[in-house]
């Protein structure tokens, strides 16, 4: 029976398993899953005169795959190939369903990009500038990222200033046939990894607002002709270079950029209610700093850290985007920035805790004990972006060597007085003194 283990799954999107168990990490996995995905899905696609049924198969089964990724369900697809998939195998076969086939154009694109060119969320703060209306994207609104060079997110926009691109409504459903609500939604959802990121982490009512605009086609770049696009695609690439993925090789210009390495044991995210008890992280506010290869995800500086995230507020945590006094732990990653661990180290009050000593702490059921009896040491810092001119901006190559000391835990920093001094009152006066005065 097609997609009735992982293994099944793998074999019809074409990976080769040799290939596969030869990976690192479950990112390396990931990386490779989607090149294969990509490579198949191009050559079977009906637009192509490939056979139909295949395609579902493909579509279906690339699928099961990648909601066990999201879901951080497996630690490594190579260790886990007989694991049963018949059941999400037949909800995505059934999702599918009288669904619109995505154009074959829509699939050359995505298959271009490492990571998902766009991301949708709301915004966390009111300093973010929208680039059609250059005004501020005030806190709590929808917007949209594009990925940048750096590996983040920048570029936002509103929802109601966005410009839906061809690599989204390429693969919605035709506004003019359909207006199912709910095959939009389902559409954008499956986009994760793909082409759109996001859309799983927002609440009902804001995935609605999003809905309700993509099926607006006025919204769409070219006018939603998809021919305009054909003519754009061919223009530029062949097929046979669409089908390649490009990957990372690790040497690149932009030094915020990190390649991710094989790792001696995989790294296993714990779940509530599976070994790890729900709620431990209930009132305390997290930060995230550096690069989390072990649990990938996004790319350049922000690998890792969605999903880093989504572990901490399942656990009940609360996570901000920069250090303060109400900072309970600072979650350190791969080459972490040096302002935020400085600022962390200063303060005498926030944790530096690695991913390793959170899971030890969630699977405890408290992150008390979980720190290292020794400071935390850091050996490097981030470059942070690359500059058109002068090179990269991070703050530690500009520090003094004390700032520097303090920062990796090699010296310890000089905490600020808990409480300052207070001036003595004076004592009140006495009443004879009072009539003293008088007199």
């Amino acid at each position: 029976m097609p997609g009735a283990t992982i293994k099944d799954c793998l074999s019809s999107i074409g990976v080769a398993l040799s290939s596969l168990s030869s990976c690192g990490s479950l990112n390396e996995e990931w990386s490779l899953i989607k090149k294969a995905y990509f490579k198949k899905i191009l050559v079977v696609h009906p637009d192509k005169g490939g056979d139909a049924k295949v395609f579902r198969e493909v579509q279906a089964s690339f699928e099961v795959l990648r909601k066990l990724f999201d879901d951080s369900a497996v630690t490594s697809f190579s260790d886990a190939l007989d694991q049963s998939t018949s059941d999400l195998y037949s909800g995505s076969k059934e999702d599918f369903k009288g669904a619109s086939t995505p154009s074959w154009e829509y699939y050359a694109e995505a298959a271009k990009e490492v990571a998902a060119t766009y991301k949708v969320e709301t915004a966390r703060s009111n300093r973010s500038r929208c680039q059609k209306s250059g005004s501020l994207i005030e806190k709590g609104a929808i917007r949209i990222g594009f990925m940048l060079e750096s590996g983040t997110y920048g570029l936002w926009v509103r929802l109601e200033c966005w410009r839906v691109p061809s690599k989204i409504w390429l693969g919605l459903p035709d506004p003019v046939k359909c207006r199912d609500r709910k095959r939009f939604e389902k559409a954008l959802l499956h986009m994760n990894e793909v082409s759109l990121s996001g859309m799983d982490d927002l609440k009902a009512a804001e995935r609605k607002k999003v809905v309700s605009y993509v099926m607006d086609k006025k919204h769409w770049t070219f006018d939603g002709v998809a021919e305009k696009v054909r003519k754009k695609t061919a223009a530029s690439t062949d097929t046979d270079a669409a089908a390649r993925t490009p990957v990372s090789s690790g040497k690149s210009n932009d030094l915020s950029l990190v390649p991710v390495k094989a790792g001696k044991q995989k790294f296993v995210m714990p779940v509530p209610g599976r070994g790890a008890p729900k709620g431990s992280l209930a009132g305390q506010t997290f930060v995230l700093t550096g690069l989390f290869p072990e649990v990938g995800g996004g790319d350049g500086l922000s690998l890792g850290k969605d999903r880093v995230k989504k572990m901490i507020t399942s656990f009940g945590g609360k996570v901000t985007t920069s250090v303060s006094s109400k900072t309970d732990v600072l979650v350190v990653g791969k080459d972490p920035g040096f302002s935020k661990v400085s600022t962390a180290r200063k303060s005498g009050k926030t944790q530096l805790l690695s991913l390793h000593d959170m899971k030890v702490g969630l699977e405890r059921g408290s992150l008390e004990g979980a720190k290292a009896a020794k400071p935390m040491l850091v050996r490097s810092f981030s470059k942070g972006y690359g500059r058109r001119r002068g090179g990269p901006n991070g703050k530690a190559l500009t520090a003094s060597k004390a700032e520097l000391a303090i920062a990796m835990g090699t010296k310890a920093p000089a905490l600020k007085d808990k409480a300052p001094a207070t001036r003595k009152r004076p004592a009140a006066a006495s009443d004879s003194s009072k009539r003293r005065r008088l007199e």
